[in-house]
């Protein structure tokens, strides 16, 4: 999906991720201190969860904190964290463990895993209890006069990004989370598993695209069940179940982690918000108009989802919006979303969709009453430096912002 850009400015180029150490980003926790990168931390504390800063490199969170748990005997169920780190990059985070002992887990010795400090606590992190993330992305191979350019860009954008979901959003080897998410809200759980199932990807191995191609061919659930490869064990699950029961295709996504299910109809619902954003920057930019929902800025900087009002004056509206002092408020459409705008609004007849369709009756633990996103979010403490080929950009984005489409900004040809 094409998806229009705030800046019109010709950016500077170069490659993103080359190596781990070009994209570190550290945790900014909810009282906003950022969880800076090999730096050890100590706190006073008791309970029965201990509190500790991860640092990992070539691991995403969920694969880091099950090694933990293997070298320390114990389940995922113990563990939790406030959002999840990507693997290709160097981060730092905030995680709890359940009844773990804080010597345990300053003990562990796992490569490219370091704890930076344990304490006892009272409660678990919990999932989005963090302010953001503060990024150092390193840019390989860029334009000669990258500082100029970046500088300009920034200007451009009032240091601003669209706040667009990353293509990780949608799958991170074949990008068909949003397709299974968008059947399932259509009621359409035939097309939901068969999409799951046999939908192919250049990026996938050999051995797995053969597999689709072969079940996609036959149909036969039950020979699937012989070739297809055990690494592929959430769709061996499905299999199973569809091999004794193979038109139940409601309770064979049932068989999927809830989570995964849910991710579905989420990525879906991240399409829409993104096709709609895109819309209204190639036609409004940063305009605003009356009636329209914006939010104050926190403490920090950062967009206050839950503090918000509607413009009256449009011109002081814009004011503050190029200030960073109010936000534009985009919806994620679910079936309890009061306002729909008009972007919203040709999407959803677009894609042939309503709003009550993410209340799903057949599935109603993975139904999704919708949500508020800000469409642009702030680029805090914006910092750029080029050594020779190489340019370092620094900033902070709220949660839920990805770095990557804040990149695009600044390194993409238009």
């Amino acid at each position: 999906m094409e998806l229009a850009y705030l800046s019109k400015l010709l950016g500077v180029g170069g490659a993103l991720k080359t190596s781990p150490e070009d994209f570190i980003v550290e945790e900014i926790t909810s009282k906003g201190e950022t969880l800076e990168l090999d730096k050890h931390f100590e706190k006073e504390g008791e309970g029965d969860f201990t509190h500790f800063v991860l640092q990992k490199r070539n691991w995403n969170t969920l694969q880091a904190l099950r090694e933990i748990g293997n070298k320390l005997h114990c389940g995922m169920k113990r563990f939790s964290y406030a959002g999840v780190k990507d693997r290709n990059a160097v981060t730092t985070q905030l995680a709890s463990a359940f009844k773990i002992d804080k010597t345990a887990l300053l003990g562990v010795r796992i490569r490219d895993i370091r704890i930076n400090g344990a304490w006892g606590a009272k409660e678990k992190v919990r999932m989005g209890e963090l302010l953001g993330n503060r990024f150092t992305v390193t840019v390989r191979d860029v334009a000669a006069d990258a500082e100029t350019a970046v500088a300009r860009i920034y200007t451009d954008t009032k240091g601003l990004s669209p706040n667009y979901f990353g293509e990780q959003r949608f799958g991170s080897i074949r990008k068909n989370t949003h397709l299974v998410g968008k059947a399932i809200v259509s009621g359409n759980f035939k097309e939901a598993v068969w999409n799951y199932l046999t939908y192919l990807d250049d990026g996938e191995r050999e051995e797995g695209k053969e597999a689709r191609k072969k079940l996609a061919g036959d149909g036969d659930f039950k020979k699937a069940l012989d070739y297809f490869p055990k690494y592929l064990g959430y769709e061996r699950t499905m299999l199973n179940h569809l091999s004794n029961n193979p038109t139940d295709y409601v309770n064979a996504l049932r068989k999927l982690p809830r989570g995964l299910s849910l991710m579905f109809v989420h990525a879906y619902q991240s399409y829409i918000f993104n096709k709609a954003l895109s819309r209204r920057l190639a036609e409004r930019g940063l305009s605003v108009e009356a009636g329209e929902r914006v939010c104050f800025s926190d403490d920090f900087g950062f967009p206050e989802l839950k503090n918000t009002t509607e413009v009256e004056d449009v011109a002081e509206a814009e004011e503050k919006v190029r200030r960073h002092e109010l936000f534009i408020i985009s919806e994620i459409i679910g079936y309890e979303t009061e306002y729909v705008s008009g972007y919203e609004n040709e999407i959803l007849e677009e894609e042939g969709i309503k709003k009550e369709g993410f209340l799903i009756k057949s599935f109603p633990e993975i139904s999704s009453k919708g949500s508020r996103r800000c469409a642009f979010a702030p680029l805090k403490d914006f910092r750029f430096a080029q050594d020779g080929t190489a340019g370092k950009f620094t900033f902070s984005l709220p949660a839920g912002a990805y770095a990557t489409v804040a990149m695009r900004e600044f390194i993409e040809k238009r």
